[in-house]
């Protein structure tokens, strides 16, 4: 397959799923490393590169220079004329901003802070992620014959929580009671607004939302991060404001201002004027978003990843067409699109 020859050209060889026309031809379960080459090997055996198909999505996983990447790639056989048959959407998380274990909340959110409080070095992984995003980019370039690729520049992307998340603040563990961050292959539910992102959908960390509140917190208290490829977004999606017109922001009324405070024991109290989330209230920290098993109906879990397509009845592209690359990055996370357009 020339696609599975492109990622690992550019030295992405981490695979977590194959699946066409929602069926499953590879998962990996257990995070093996190195493992791309037995995606080809599946869909060889599997026979599914001798039919037809309506959808092909694979999903890889990279670590490079303290990011950590999830990359979706999607391609549709049919799609509206101009529109690319290949999208490649890449999100990211910094390793660095994940809660390490035994620390309790307040240490967390200085080290959070002290890494908002750097200027360079969010722009240090976003300058990663445009790298990976053009390494990827040429080497598909090469392996699609034919085919135009277009990038798209990395940015910050952060998701300010709001009440229904900040509520689930109250459940999270700190100190001896720090949770890891859990990797699931198989999504079963589908995620709105601003968390219809890849990464959350293969990987679960319930301390991403109060890490969230804590750089947005630093952001409009002490105007950090003035830059324009830093959004803030709201879970709806919506864009809020960029770090160049934080201070605007400022006294916005926004409903996690001053809500939460640190405990003697390490932990945190959220301010009782914030009601406790229902089990329905979609959040990052919901742990029933997660589950189910390879046989289950995946492709309802992700549709929120855009994606081209064009009339290919085989896995690789040998015609001309379009392609483009994009990424954004927020926070912990940082994300990046590639695509591809080619036809029979």
């Amino acid at each position: 397959m020339a696609l599975i020859e492109g990622f690992s050209n550019a030295g992405v060889t981490n695979a977590i799923s194959f699946i066409v026309d929602k069926k499953v031809v590879y998962l990996d379960t257990n995070e093996v490393d190195q493992d791309l080459p037995l995606v080809a090997k599946a869909a060889q055996e599997s026979g599914v590169l001798e039919r037809r198909y309506k959808e092909m999505h694979l999903a890889l996983a990279h670590r490079d220079t303290g990011l950590h990447s999830i990359i979706d790639v999607r391609i549709q056989n049919r799609v509206l004329l101009g529109e690319e048959e290949m999208k490649v959407v890449f999100s990211s998380r910094v390793e660095s901003l994940r809660i390490q274990p035994g620390e309790t909340a307040e240490a967390y959110a200085t080290r959070v802070r002290a890494f908002a409080a750097d200027s360079q070095a969010i722009e240090t992984h976003r300058l990663t992620l445009d790298s990976l995003t053009e390494r990827i980019a040429e080497s598909l370039r090469k392996t699609l014959v034919g085919a135009t690729v277009r990038t798209e520049p990395a940015i910050v992307e952060i998701i300010r929580p709001d009440a229904r998340q900040i509520a689930k603040f109250r459940e999270l563990g700190f100190g001896d009671g720090v949770q890891d961050p859990s990797y699931r292959p198989v999504p079963t539910m589908q995620r709105q607004g601003a968390y219809a992102d890849p990464y959350y959908y293969y990987y679960y960390d319930p301390y991403y939302d109060f890490m969230s509140y804590v750089l947005v917190g630093s952001m409009m208290s002490s105007m950090m991060w003035h830059s324009s490829p830093v959004y803030v977004v709201d879970p709806s999606g919506a864009a809020l404001f960029t770090g160049a017109d934080a201070a605007t922001y400022a006294g916005d009324g926004w409903a996690g201002a001053d809500t939460v405070s640190f405990t003697d024991s390490g932990g945190v109290s959220v301010d009782p004027s914030i009601a406790d989330a229902s089990y329905s209230d979609a959040s990052v920290a919901d742990a029933g978003s997660w589950g189910g098993d390879a046989g289950s109906d995946w492709g309802s879990a992700d549709t929120g990843f855009d994606s081209g397509g064009g009339d290919s009845g085989s896995s690789s592209c040998a015609s001309s067409g379009g392609s483009s690359c994009g990424s954004s990055c927020g926070g912990s996370s940082c994300g990046s699109s590639c695509g591809s357009s080619c036809g029979s």
